[in-house]
């Protein structure tokens, strides 16, 4: 945003700067910047002085966060629906109003427990005296029609059918018929307003009277003779003015109108007669002219040669010229106004009836099929199929043999083409789409061997996009063809046809004519003449079917072995992942649940997240601690340091200097420690016994792998105190006054284990298992403390803290905590919680938590704000 605050449009200085800020940030920077935004937002909106004008400011700027956040990333604005509902209901402006109620439109669900408190406010509007409070309470309804509003404002919709205001009456219409979607029974009342709306003034009350009209017919109460009746009168009244090319927007619904219910000759008189008067009006009156032609292919061909003969004209030659203009929209509207008229009357190829075009005319149409718009070559084929479907069939035999044109764009098309040729010639022939496919694939691949043919990623997607939007019965008998086309071995299947059967069979193997052991058979015996492209795709896919199979074929596994003697890494890996997962049913149908559809795409990516926790599931071996200089032990003294274990960020205020004490002498593991005066020592009551100190997190910074420290007094957990970190005699003493020391108020008792030993059995627990084992139950948040400080509140809650530097995996760059209450039990998930941190600039940072203990989440939630 190169503009200055004053030409920028934004609605505040915020609002100006949010928007700068998210066009100068990464994608991933955007989104944390637009979450920790919202949750400013969300504590503005606690405020008791909160003023009407910074609640439309917050609500706007939640919806810009909301909307431009990257996909996949979920916000919750829920929160700020009662402050929308109230700025609509108490707001002094109407655009204090129009952003409560778009709030709300956009953020509430239709069954939310909010919409009664909704409908009074629309309710209080439209008995409102102003226009423009009515306006916007209507906008609401059409924008998100809700059947609990019919009760409460049916008789007052039913007044503003007549009220004074053309923009009221309009919205008014709109509003009944898009809550006549939701209970038909609305419009039992209103049959006569609507014919009066249908003849009013103004030309948008009609046209919306005419959206109407039609749901009456749809419902029965309106008869579609008099239906009609009404539209042949409206078409007349408003074709005796003549409007303008610019100003036939009511005159192409009307004709539209018409046209669904079949137009009658007077009707169709009417159309020639502008089809005339328009034609020459430019691209004005393309849209009109279309339309027209629409109207004449809903009619009968002896219906249009009588309307032709009292007319004196012809339809195609009013349009003729439009083929020699240089404009793709023109030739468009020209070759579908071709098609829209039955070939007998222009073509030739009836006696009675001469042809229209001359032969360079034709020469031209014949042209339009290299030419560059996909739609208008598309729309040429299926004329020429319309007129003469030989024409078509020698322009398809012409392709095969690679004998088109380079097209006008100077590109090698030729499979587009045939593909667009091949929907035209078998139309709604499933099965002949599916055996011309496998020959214009072979023709568009060559001849040579399977191993080096490229895979046609066009074709792939073309195929795939085809099958999705056809109907369930062209859908079923192409599948049919092709999946049979596997299991026969005088059929060959190339390396792109294979691409797109391995998506089918994934997504659609509920429709095969064939088992899935003989799909599995037929794959199988093809796998080896593939590149490792398609073999890697069959791969995934025969394991897919497999989960359909009782039991793999043992002809099917040796296959796979086979391949995974000669293969490279990856593959091997894959047929590793075939062998063991389809011997291993439950972990395949865990497998196959855990996605979203049933796609090949989704099924990989559940592989794949399925083998890196089976990666991560066993226990990672004891990480010793690093060499490092000996610490010297010093009685506890109040610090105003910041401890964090973040090695880059470490903040020490001025320690005191620790008062010297003797050092500590190396003692066998199995026997007690004394002190050196031979007495025992005893736990020392000091209230800094109940916190982690600056020494121990310095300890664990150093480590490879941070690790939890018990933040609770032994006695009150009933767990190990943090040991005492034994020291060498050989070492010369460190100086008295040692800025990073252990600060343990931790005495030593028997056999206690060394802290080396301790850190490495709790590293063993993996955070990303933790993790992901807590899928429900999370949280974000941002949090004003800085790291350090969110660090001691987490400490404060006397559980054991488990934590991970910001330089090891997974979340580089967060520091990563798991809050728990018993290290050894890794089952239960009672008491345990994961939270990242990440830090920002400004000494604060954002946090993510997954928890399902409710009580501890809500504990940690109270504890980060």
């Amino acid at each position: 945003m190169d503009v200055p605050f004053s030409s920028s449009g934004a609605m505040s200085r915020a609002h100006y700067a949010l928007v700068r800020k998210i066009e100068t940030a990464t994608p991933q920077a955007a989104d944390q910047i637009l979450l920790a935004e919202v949750h400013s937002i969300r504590n503005q909106l606690t405020r008791s002085t909160l003023t009407l004008k910074q609640c439309k400011e917050c609500l706007i700027l939640l919806l810009y966060c909301s909307m431009a956040v990257n996909a996949g990333v979920h916000v919750d604005l829920e929160f700020a629906l009662p402050h929308a509902i109230n700025l609509a209901e108490a707001g002094q402006t109407i655009q204090d109003k129009r952003t409560g109620y778009l709030f709300c439109a956009e953020v509430m669900p239709a069954e939310h427990e909010l919409q009664l408190m909704l409908v009074n406010s629309i309710r209080k509007d439209l008995e409102s005296p102003s226009v423009s409070r009515i306006c916007l309470a209507l906008d609401t309804l059409i924008q998100s029609p809700s059947k609990d509003v019919i009760p409460a404002m049916q008789s007052r919709l039913h007044d503003l059918l007549s009220y004074n205001s053309s923009d009221v009456k309009r919205r008014a219409v709109l509003a009944f018929h898009k809550l006549s979607e939701l209970d038909s029974d609305i419009l039992a009342d209103i049959v006569n307003k609507t014919r009066k709306r249908l003849h009013d003034s103004d030309e948008v009350v009609v046209s919306a009277a005419l959206t109407l009209a039609r749901s009456l017919v749809n419902a029965r109460y309106l008869a579609t003779d008099k239906y009609h009746d009404i539209l042949s009168e409206l078409l007349r009244s408003l074709w005796s003015r003549r409007p303008s090319p610019s100003n036939t927007l009511l005159l192409a619904k009307i004709v539209q109108a018409i046209t669904q219910i079949k137009p009658s000759s007077d009707d169709l008189q009417v159309v020639a007669e502008m089809i005339h008067h328009y034609s020459r009006a430019g691209s004005a009156a393309y849209a009109i002219i279309y339309q027209c032609f629409r109207a004449l292919a809903a009619s009968a061909t002896d219906v249009l040669s009588d309307v032709q003969t009292k007319t004196g004209m012809s339809f195609i030659k009013e349009i003729r010229h439009l083929l020699t203009v240089n404009d793709a929209n023109a030739l468009y509207v020209f070759i579908c106004s071709l098609s829209s008229v039955d070939p007998k009357l222009w073509a030739g190829t009836s006696p009675g009836y001469p042809a229209v075009l001359e032969e360079w005319e034709v020469e031209r149409v014949m042209k339009l099929l290299e030419y560059e718009d996909r739609l208008i070559r598309k729309q040429t084929l299926r004329t020429l199929w319309i007129v003469d479907q030989s024409i078509v069939q020698g322009y398809y035999a012409r392709a095969l043999q690679g004998d088109l044109p380079v097209s006008a764009h100077g590109t090698d098309d030729n499979l587009p083409r045939l593909l667009e040729i091949l929907d035209i010639m078998c139309g709604d022939d499933g099965e002949a789409y599916a055996h011309q496919l496998k020959n214009a694939l072979k023709v568009a691949e060559g001849d040579s061997p399977l191993n080096r043919r490229m895979v046609l990623q066009e074709a792939v997607e073309e195929m795939l996009t085809r099958i999705h939007a056809a109907d369930s019965t062209w859908r079923s008998g192409c599948i049919g063809v092709l999946f049979t086309s596997v299991i026969d071995k005088d059929s060959e299947v190339g390396p792109t046809l294979m691409v797109i059967l391995t998506a089918l069979c994934c997504e659609y193997l509920e429709l095969s004519p064939i088992s899935p052991i003989e799909l599995l058979r037929g794959l199988a015996g093809r796998l080896s003449s593939y590149s490792a492209s398609v073999q890697d795709a069959t791969l995934v896919t025969m394991l897919r079917v497999s989960a359909a199979t009782d039991e793999v074929p043992q002809e099917v596994t040796q296959s796979v072995k086979e391949l995974h003697e000669g293969s490279g890494r990856h593959l091997r890996r894959r047929c590793n992942q075939f062998i063991t997962l389809s011997e291993s049913r439950d972990a395949l149908k865990r497998v196959i649940s855990s996605t979203h559809s049933s796609s090949l795409p989704e099924f990989v990516m559940a592989l794949e997240k399925y083998e890196a926790e089976q990666q991560r599931a066993p226990s990672r071996s004891p990480v010793l601690l690093p060499s490092s200089p000996p610490l010297k032990p010093h009685t506890p003294e109040p610090s105003s340091s910041r401890t964090s274990p973040v090695p880059g960020k470490l903040r020490y205020a001025a320690y005191e200097p620790p008062r010297p004490t003797q050092r500590l002498r190396r003692m066998s593991s199995g026997s007690s420690r004394h002190s050196d005066d031979g007495g025992s020592r005893r736990s020392f009551q000091d209230p800094m016994s109940m916190t982690v100190t600056p020494g121990d997190l310095t300890i664990a910074a150093q480590t490879s792998d941070l690790s939890s420290i018990p933040t609770s007094s032994p006695r009150q957990t009933g767990l190990s105190p943090l040991p005492i970190v034994q020291i060498l005699d050989e070492e010369p003493p460190m100086p008295a006054a040692d800025l990073i020391a252990l600060d343990s108020p931790f005495m030593s008792e028997p056999a206690a284990p060394s802290i080396a030993s301790t850190l490495s059995s709790i590293v063993e627990q993996d955070f990303e298992t933790t993790w992901n084992a807590l899928e429900s139950g999370a949280a974000r948040g941002w949090c004003e403390s800085s790291m350090d400080a969110v660090l001691r509140k987490l400490q404060g809650l006397q559980r054991m803290l488990r934590v991970t530097e910001r330089d090891r995996p997974p979340f580089e760059g967060d520091l990563k905590i798991v809050i728990c209450t018993d290290p050894a039990d890794h089952t239960s998930k009672t008491g345990v919680a994961a939270i990242r941190l990440k830090e920002s600039d400004d000494d604060s940072c954002l946090w993510w938590m997954r928890c399902e203990d409710e009580a501890l989440r809500n504990i940690i939630k109270a504890t980060l704000r």
